[in-house]
């Protein structure tokens, strides 16, 4: 009788468990398997889309349930920031087309180069090439260029471009009808700022420096390691090596005068910068010592590797990193990860909870890593990373049951 007692609450715990997983964790099924299935994922911007093979050598994308012509080749899928429209290259029987969300533009192209959407989402480029020319088209303008070279860039509004071109050795930073760089050694493009001059670092003879234009903004260093730029064009963080054993962050922001300098470290990596605010945070090592910087705060990491990350709005910085045991730290807090559970996984956070969610092989996990309990719903045989979508306030991924794609969920 005692034993029937113990085996009836094993079992009501073990129910209450899963009832309270499928309260958490659901699934729908988004594609039947029609088609075979190409490739999937899901977009930041919590957009989800599905590469499929309706035909011998013929494509087709579906996006958000929407399904497309099919195509000889698709290229370059891309999705605008606020997440209402997408585009992309695709090629029929005779020639490319661009085709949007709501419109398909044909182009006559040997070859496509790029596109995008401005910071707005409201207006798109695109770039194709014919020959030695590429054309870049903006709204009604088209730009024919010879010597074109590298990346495209848009400023927030969508109403300017920017790009290098190339003579013989020397590049150019060119604007059209705005602003036309001298010539360096090399250049690396960053982005336009909030009020349309352009940030780049330009390198002549042994050193490089930070430009806004035509105007030099920072001492001279001897390698520009990497660069971000918020969406608003508002800050700007550029890691640069100074000599031997002295690398250093610089933050540039509207609100500030003079760049920000941090402390010289023997090597950074990992540099995430604040949507919004003048902030920076990174991984960092001065001598034999490993650190998490954020605003100047050194968070040790003993002989341990991280990658930092800001939340989608800014509000906390996360991480992880194991030894024996794998730990979980928000804002500075340390929390110890289940066993099986890895850093090496794209880890999602929605902020202001005890959660994070995570891919395992076979299923999409919720982590309450203060309870440390682990929801999960259906399992799959394919799954990609997960993202927090804020817009539905839930965590997100794909799955692939036998050429069949759910969209997997889990509520914090």
């Amino acid at each position: 009788m005692y034993q029937k007692v113990i085996i009836t609450t094993i079992l009501l715990f073990v129910s209450s468990f899963y009832y309270l997983s499928s309260q958490k964790c659901k699934d729908f099924l988004i594609f039947d398997g029609g088609e075979e299935v190409y490739s999937f994922g899901i977009d930041t911007t919590g957009n989800w889309w599905i590469f499929t093979k309706p035909y011998q050598n013929e494509f087709r994308l579906i996006i958000n349930g929407q399904r497309t012509e099919s195509y000889k080749e698709i290229k370059n899928l891309k999705f605008s920031p606020d997440g209402t429209r997408w585009a992309f290259f695709g090629k029929n029987s005779v020639n490319w087309n661009v085709v949007t969300s709501d419109t398909i533009i044909p182009i006559f192209a040997e070859d496509i180069v790029s596109l995008g959407f401005s910071l707005n989402s409201e207006n798109l480029f695109f770039a194709y090439r014919n020959g030695l020319e590429t054309t870049i088209q903006l709204l009604d303008k088209k730009f024919n260029i010879t010597n074109f070279s590298g990346k495209i860039y848009i400023n927030y509004s969508g109403t300017k471009i920017a790009f290098t071109m190339s003579f013989g050795k020397f590049l150019k930073l060119v604007v059209p009808n705005y602003f036309e760089s001298e010539r360096f050694d090399a250049i690396l493009p960053l982005g336009f700022w909030s009020d349309d001059e352009f940030i780049y670092a330009g390198k002549k003879g042994n050193f490089w420096q930070i430009y806004k234009n035509r105007n030099p903004i920072s001492e001279e260093f001897l390698q520009v390691i990497d660069m971000k730029i918020n969406y608003d064009g508002t800050n700007a963080a550029f890691v640069a090596k100074r000599f031997n054993n002295d690398v250093v962050v610089v933050l540039f922001s509207e609100k500030y005068i003079e760049p920000i300098v941090s402390k010289p470290y023997d090597f950074i990596k990992s540099v995430k910068l604040h949507p919004k605010e003048p902030l920076v945070v990174f991984f960092a090592t001065k001598d034999v010592n490993n650190y998490i910087v954020y605003g100047n705060v050194e968070y040790p990491l003993g002989n341990f590797d991280a990658d930092p990350f800001f939340t989608h709005d800014g509000s906390e910085i996360f991480y992880c990193f194991c030894n024996i045991e794998c730990y979980f730290f928000v804002d500075g807090k340390r929390y110890t990860l289940p066993g099986g559970t890895s850093c090496r996984t794209e880890i999602a956070r929605k902020p202001s909870t005890n959660t994070i969610a995570f891919s395992n092989y076979t299923s999409l996990v919720l982590l309450d890593f203060f309870l440390n309990v682990q929801y999960s719903g259906m399992m799959v045989d394919k799954v990609v990373p997960p993202i927090y979508n804020w817009k539905k306030r839930r965590y997100e991924a794909l799955g692939e049951i036998n050429n069949k794609i759910y969209l997997l969920t889990c509520e914090p």
